[in-house]
């Protein structure tokens, strides 16, 4: 080796060694610069352009430090903590297949990495492959028993999985798992508002109430601007009763959160949210249990109503609308919030774009042929009485409404007696005990 050489080399080491410590002490521009110089004096050095990538993603800038990453793998292909790197950053900027073809050639070349098998299995997370994800938890778990984070992760795929389980026996087991999980990372950590969040949701979908209540009440103690939680503690709520409860803290996530009044935020408020029972509370299936915004100001719309506070019901209703305009559920919400105010026209207009997006809803024809009773319209009303009956042969109010309306048009007593009769009969048939409102 020429003394140039030699040279070289220590000027090489000494700016990576210089810039290695100022990224440790978060000094990441300093960084940067030495490290560009190092590529500068030498630029097929991988080493220097992977320490560059990673001061880049420290300062948030992840486009070009995947491109840093990317250049030394060109020079190193067999650089795994380069794939590693470069594929946490392709899950953040949303390329979930790339960021999964890197984690795995990264576990090709290091077999027994933790960092590798704890990243692929949050990729694994977000691409909805549950079990993949708890494999590759489990493996890191294996090595380290207590890492907090990778049991918070394997709980949520627990819980995930538990959502898409068909049977019942296997949901309770995913529901169990994810709640030991939870249950291990609080050992260590009693003040972990995520674990005690995410182990109430569990416990409600097992359907034990009263530990879930403790336990989203201690996630609010612990974290007390946590929205999320003050979302599952509004849907718990309003599942037990509490309705002025829950709006209060359906209304706290909107104070907490300004910004979400902005259309940008669009639907999705939050990763994971409590599932009613009843599933009354989303249009779609609940596969992964997202909450969305349009859903927050459908339900605070609905605890208003029942409260009787119809002109906040509304204005609930019309921002629910702002960002899910696209509901014929949340219309017909509203209409018939329109309809208990006795503003038929409102209603009904409510109602027709209701039915154009959803033609075979029972109920939303049942409740526009009551709003044309009232305006006198008993023609236009029989045939919506007719269509709610012919799409749900057992929605009593659409009888009860058809009867009346069979007198108002002269149709004899003995059509209108047998609509009340049927009404009665199935009224009777699928009344329902009220349950105990321990809230």
């Amino acid at each position: 080796m020429t003394t140039q050489n030699h040279h070289q080399n220590h000027q090489l080491s000494d700016l990576l060694r210089v810039g290695i410590e100022q990224a440790r002490l978060g000094y990441f521009e300093a960084a940067i610069e030495q490290f560009s110089r190092a590529i500068a004096l030498d630029q097929t050095c991988a080493k220097a352009l992977y320490n560059r990538g990673c001061a880049y993603r420290d300062r948030g800038q992840p486009s070009t430090a995947i491109d840093d990453f990317s250049a030394a793998l060109r020079l190193d292909p067999a650089f795994a903590n380069a794939y590693i790197n470069r594929g946490s950053l392709y899950r953040l900027v949303g390329q979930l297949a790339e960021a999964l073809g890197d984690l795995d050639r990264a576990i090709e070349l290091q077999p027994t990495s933790v960092k590798a098998y704890g990243n692929r299995g949050r990729i694994k997370l977000d691409l909805e492959d549950y079990d993949g994800a708890i494999a590759d938890f489990s493996a890191v778990l294996a090595q380290q028993p207590k890492f907090a984070k990778v049991l918070l992760w394997r709980g949520l795929a627990y819980l995930k999985q538990g959502t898409l389980a068909a049977l019942a026996e296997p949901r309770r087991a995913a529901y169990q798992s994810a709640i030991a999980d939870f249950s291990r990372l609080l050992q260590s950590q009693p003040r972990h508002a995520e674990a005690y969040n995410y182990r109430a949701v569990a416990y409600f979908q097992l359907r034990n109430t009263y530990q879930a209540t403790l336990d989203i009440n201690r996630a609010l103690d612990c974290q007390i601007d946590y929205a999320e939680a003050y979302i599952n503690r509004g849907m718990l709520r309003h599942e037990l009763g509490d309705f002025q409860g829950a709006i209060d803290d359906y209304t706290t996530v909107l104070e907490l959160n300004p910004d979400l009044q902005d259309r940008s935020y669009n639907q999705t408020l939050v990763g994971l949210a409590l599932d009613s029972p009843d599933a009354t509370l989303s249009e779609d299936t609940p596969l992964n249990l997202r909450f969305r915004l349009a859903d927050l100001y459908d339900s605070r719309g609905l605890l208003r109503a029942q409260v009787g506070d119809m002109s906040g019901a509304i204005a609930d209703y019309t921002l629910a609308l702002r960002f899910n305009p696209h509901s014929g559920r949340i219309l017909a919400n509203r209409g018939r919030v329109f309809s208990r105010q006795e503003d038929y026209q409102a209603a009904i207009a409510d109602f027709d774009q209701a039915l154009e997006i959803s033609e075979d809803d029972a109920l939303a024809y049942c409740d526009r042929g009551y709003a044309l009773y009232f305006l006198d319209e008993w023609e236009l009303a029989l045939a919506d009485f007719n269509q709610a009956v012919n799409l749900s042969p057992t929605l009593a109010e659409a009888y009860i409404g058809r009867g009346h309306t069979s007198i108002r048009l002269g149709q004899g007593a003995d059509l209108a007696m047998d609509d009340f009769r049927k009404a009665l009969e199935l009224s009777w048939d699928i009344r329902k005990p009220e349950r105990s409102r321990p809230l």
